[in-house]
């Protein structure tokens, strides 16, 4: 278990209100700070922290980095935040269910590519990928 301090750096969408919300949503479960936050659209800044992610898609998902677990995407990294307090344990039992493994990555994909329409408002999160056409 963590100490009193956020043990765990989360790479995200900074400009995303429905990502602001879940990582906040997170943070008060939890009753304390549980990671450091670090917005996406800082590139150089994020490289320079962190190498591991100069290649990494910080457009389709959060990344978590600790010490412990190391480089972690997506779901795992939703599903890493849980360990940094006894509050969250409860999220274990669904977090940790037999085939959440194969079926929570696939769900956290969907919700990332549908995030606008979950409550992410003024278009801070039309991201348009080459070859995409626009198209959500």
């Amino acid at each position: 278990m963590a100490g009193s301090r956020a043990l765990v750096d989360i790479v995200y969408d900074g400009g995303c209100e429905f990502c602001r919300r879940a990582l906040a949503v997170m943070r008060w479960l939890a009753h304390r700070e549980i990671f450091w936050l670090h917005d996406a659209s800082d590139r150089a800044a994020l490289t320079e922290r962190f190498p591991m992610l100069a290649r990494a898609d910080l457009d389709d998902a959060m990344f978590a980095i600790d010490a412990d677990a190391g480089l972690t995407r997506g779901f795992f990294a939703f599903r890493r935040l849980i360990w940094e307090s006894p509050w969250l344990y409860p999220l274990l039992l669904v977090f940790y269910c037999p085939g959440v493994s194969i079926l929570g990555p696939a769900i956290y994909a969907w919700v990332a590519r549908h995030r606008r329409r979950l409550g992410c408002a003024g278009g801070a999160c039309d991201v348009v990928r080459p070859g995409s056409l626009g198209r959500r």
